[in-house]
């Protein structure tokens, strides 16, 4: 005789049951999606790895997309605690190109990020559709964020005059994420250079394309604190996303 799901009173459950159970969630997917990727894996996969039943993970996260988002996003809470605090070692690394860098080797040296994102364009569109979908209010706080970061750099003389820092995010974005979602297989033929190359070449291209040659750590020194708290600042709505869409 089958034994009835333990989790069915999830609503019930005490907090820190109910959030150690989302994690144990997330988890699973993130475990799977390195195992499996991202086009192979059901909330039926995930249900029996996390020992859960099917409608336990639905009364966390009300939609597939959302359950893989939300392993995205802790992964990216992750990488943005790495970024601010290295703002605050060295605030040279507030720079585009340092920024770019490192979210490079940020995501090849993750196992979930690189597992859902490098190497397949359409699984990365995809995400960012359903993240404007699913995650509209929080999507829209990353982008005033990363506007508010470029729009500093431009007020401090980081970057080129001549064009708008909007037009320079734009150009950022395009720069990463196409080398993101670039084929791995691929590239190595053509470069050769490994994933370390990859990120110094992202840096010479940023570096190139969008800053100034004339500012020098003066400048980004004044510039600093503001970045940091930007960065802050999306790290805590971050996190508050992430405790959202586990709906405990």
């Amino acid at each position: 005789m089958p034994q009835p799901d333990r989790t069915a009173a999830a609503p019930h459950a005490p907090g820190a049951e109910r959030d150690a159970r989302a994690e144990r969630i997330l988890d699973a997917t993130g475990e799977l999606l390195v195992s499996r990727g991202y086009r192979r894996v059901t909330v039926d996969d995930v249900a029996k790895r996390a020992d859960v039943g099917k409608g336990t993970v639905y009364l966390h996260f009300h939609t597939k997309e959302l359950l893989f988002l939300t392993v995205l996003m802790r992964a990216q809470a992750a990488m943005l605690e790495r970024l601010i605090q290295g703002f605050r070692a060295d605030p040279e690394r507030i720079r585009p190109s340092a920024v770019a860098r490192t979210h490079y080797l940020m995501v090849a040296d993750d196992p979930v990020a690189r597992a859902m994102l490098v190497g397949d364009s359409e699984t990365l569109g995809s995400l960012i559709t359903s993240g404007v979908r699913e995650l509209g209010a929080f999507m829209r706080v990353r982008i005033t964020v990363m506007t508010e970061y470029f729009h500093t750099l431009h007020e401090h003389g980081l970057l080129q005059p001549g064009t708008p820092p909007d037009r320079h995010m734009s150009a950022y974005f395009r720069i990463l994420f196409g080398y993101i979602a670039a084929e791995p297989a691929t590239d190595s033929m053509l470069t050769g250079t490994g994933t370390e190359g990859d990120a110094a070449m992202i840096a010479h291209i940023v570096r190139a394309s969008l800053e100034a040659s004339e500012p020098g750590p003066a400048a980004v020194r004044a510039a600093a604190p503001q970045v940091v708290g930007q960065f802050e600042h999306l790290l805590t709505r971050l996190h508050e996303e992430i405790a959202e869409q586990k709906r405990t």
